[in-house]
Parts: C-alpha cells; structure tokens; sequence
C-alpha cells in the first residue's frame, strides 16, 4: 500500500521483537504512570495476544518506523493500534495513516474509532486536529470517532 511518505507492509512473525520494542518504547511512559510497569507481565500479556497477520508495519526511507493495526466491521473501522518511534514522530506520518483510513471510511460508508490513553495529551490533540470527536471514554482512555 504505497501512500506519499509512508509505506505498509503485513507483519510478519520476524516482526516480533520490533513490535514489541515499538510498543514498549511509545506506551511504557503512560502504562507506569497508570498501572506501573510490570516487564514480564507485559512480555507475557503481548506473546499471548500477538497475531502478525492483524499487524502492519509503518515503513519511511525502507526504515520500520511504526505499527499500525486495523479490525473492519460492518460500519466501522477501528484503529487497534498505532505507535510511531519516538524520533519519527512530529514529521506528519501518523496524521499521514489517519488520513488515508479515514478518507478510506468515508468512501466506504464508515467511521472510523480510535483511542488513546487520557494522559496521552499529543495523541489527543492530534486526533482533535483531524476533526475526530471524543464520543466515549473509560477510566484511561477517550475513544474517538470520525
């Protein structure tokens, strides 16, 4: 799926330790100030749920830079995931990603929901910017919709 500065390739199970380093690195910050950071219940929690074929990986230059995973319904998209490594992030390419999925939602009739974490203030607004709408949230997190 070629996109202006950004390519997606299906993850495959070679992606394991990148995957896993992404998520560390994007959501440990927010995941010890809520809960605490516990290493071998998060190595765990990610072995039993990782499903590379659900997995995309975010590639600029030929460089792995995120991930990116989406689950279709009916009538809405949801974006599961998206993390971008820290020192590619601010360079547009996760606006990038949600603008496509969500152009793509509005060709096919859908919306589109994303979450984040409350305390994730420069996912938040970044999804306000995109014209997404807080319509949910729980005890961590806002979900978002187009």
């Amino acid at each position: 799926m070629n996109r202006k500065n950004y390519l997606l390739r299906k993850a495959t199970l070679e992606d394991y330790d990148f995957i896993y380093g992404v998520k560390k690195r994007t959501l440990r910050n927010h995941i010890e100030k809520i809960w605490g950071w516990d290493e071998e219940y998060q190595k765990k929690d990610f072995s039993e749920n990782f499903i590379p074929s659900r997995n995309n990986i975010i590639l600029v230059n030929d460089v792995n830079i995120g991930i990116l995973e989406v689950a279709e319904e009916d009538k809405i998209t949801y974006i599961t995931e998206l993390e971008i490594l820290p020192e590619f992030q601010g360079k547009g390419i996760g606006s990038a990603v949600i603008k496509d999925i969500l152009k793509d939602g509005k060709e096919k009739g859908k919306k589109v929901k994303i979450g984040c974490f409350k305390i994730n203030e420069g996912a938040k607004s970044l999804y306000l910017r995109l014209g997404l709408k807080i319509v949910d949230e729980t005890k961590t997190h806002f979900i978002f919709e187009s």
